[in-house]
């Protein structure tokens, strides 16, 4: 009988292993089936991945009560938030064989049972596959003789509070871990962002993420050494290994979307860090600031107390300016070619006319807000005159008056080599109206 109970209170481990049909992926989970309130307990996740190379996620999430904590996650960014235990690879280890683990502290007042499942998502020929996998066996967690009975809950119960969430940065150390720059409008027609980061000291590993509006492109520009990974609506940067700087900055373009339209240029975002065996959340705070004119000791002070140095706000950039009312004053001569330019001026560059007749031209950006058109595209090489029109919502640039079609792709082909030119293509006019270029070939 002695032998019994003690065999009882002995922690053992188990292994499920579990495949997907014609495909050469297991997964097995080692972790203890009892253990103790207030202390941790180590789960260990194994995939058999074959031939797997590409991006794969693994994500379990855990009950109220319980957090996560990294102990090893191979190539991987491992984090926890909103009960989530998330292990991402943007790229597989080369072995057949991958293992992660992670530490899970049970929160002192509780007791009771509950079972671990997950969900392992991977790619195979482009096909985005699940395999999902639960345990019948319940882990039985035995109840803190230290704490008042009273207090104690059972975990289908426990509502949350105490060691059960991430912790964030403390309050009064600094004023920000990161700040964004208020996204500022660049003259191609989309956004600079540009980001500062207190550089976490001790901490293994750092994350970025953020969600970005609709309609854009992502271009990456500096992302000091992290790895960057980005679907339509998030960017994600990654360091397993920080820069050695007290600060450093990451910079990334967003690009409007040809034919779609732009949402609002709201930015969310948020830094995830370590400390000690810690992850830390904060959100990354957007300022009306001007990075670029700020010397180093000021920007340090202004991640330490908020304090914006007198000369470094965002009014003094150029491309902050506000798109000016169509001016009829003072225009330049209009011309009777097809597809040239009317009276009116919006932002320096002459408004395209109504015209007669059928023509082409080529589109070489759109965007929500007017900007200096004829002063920037000639500066990067574009050869004849730009005009802008209203369509739409947006201010279209175009360039050319083509009567041909061959003669507005040959235009495009080469502006197309031009590096701040992104997308340009050809467009149709009829009689002033923009009409489908098949109509008019």
């Amino acid at each position: 009988m002695m032998k019994y109970l003690i065999h009882c209170l002995v922690i053992s481990m188990f292994s499920l292993t579990m495949s997907v049909s014609g495909q050469e992926v297991e997964i097995s989970i080692d972790h203890p089936n009892r253990v103790n309130a207030g202390e941790v307990f180590t789960v260990s996740v194994t995939i058999s991945k074959g031939s797997l190379t590409d991006y794969s996620r693994f994500s379990q999430d855990l009950p109220l009560g319980l957090s996560a904590t990294n102990v090893s996650s191979p190539n991987a960014d491992f984090s926890f938030d909103n009960q989530r235990v998330r292990v991402i690879w943007l790229k597989m280890p080369e072995s057949s064989q991958v293992t992660i683990s992670y530490r899970v502290r049970v929160d002192p007042r509780l007791k009771g049972s509950f079972v671990l499942g997950g969900v392992f998502a991977y790619v195979v020929e482009d096909e985005r596959k699940f395999l999902n996998f639960d345990r019948n066996e319940a882990i039985t967690i035995v109840p803190n003789p230290s704490v008042e009975a009273a207090l104690v809950v059972d975990i289908k119960d426990f509502k949350g509070g105490g060691e059960s969430a991430p912790t964030t940065a403390p309050s009064g150390q600094v004023f920000a871990m990161a700040v964004r720059q208020k996204p500022a409008l660049i003259n191609t027609g989309g956004y600079m962002v540009h980001l500062l980061v207190n550089n976490p000291s001790g901490s293994k590993y750092a994350k970025i993420e953020e969600t970005i509006p609709a309609g854009y492109m992502f271009e990456e520009v500096n992302s000091n050494d992290g790895i960057v990974s980005h679907t339509a609506s998030t960017v994600k940067f990654i360091w397993m290994k920080l820069p050695g700087t007290t600060e450093f900055e990451v910079v990334y373009r967003l690009v409007p979307k040809q034919n779609e339209p732009q949402g609002d240029m709201i930015i969310d975002g948020m830094l995830t860090y370590t400390a000690g065996d810690d992850n830390k959340i904060v959100e990354i705070k957007e300022m009306d600031v001007f990075l670029g004119e700020m010397t180093n000791v000021q920007k340090r002070n202004l991640l330490a107390t908020g304090a914006i140095p007198p000369g470094t706000a965002r009014q003094t950039a150029s491309t902050q300016r506000e798109p000016e009312p169509v001016r009829t004053s003072q225009p330049p001569a209009s011309t009777s070619v097809p597809g040239g330019a009317s009276g009116k001026v919006i932002m320096n560059t002459r408004v395209l006319e109504s015209g007669t007749g059928a023509y082409y031209r080529v589109q070489l950006t759109a965007n929500r807000k007017a900007f200096d058109a004829v002063a920037f595209y000639r500066e990067i090489g574009v050869d004849r005159e730009v005009l802008v029109e209203q369509h739409e919502g947006y201010y279209k640039y175009t360039a050319g008056s083509f009567s041909t079609y061959s003669q507005a792709v040959s235009y495009k082909n080469q502006v197309d080599r031009l590096s701040e030119i992104y997308g340009a293509f050809v467009v149709a006019y009829r009689d002033g109206r923009r009409v489908p270029t098949s109509s008019v070939r």
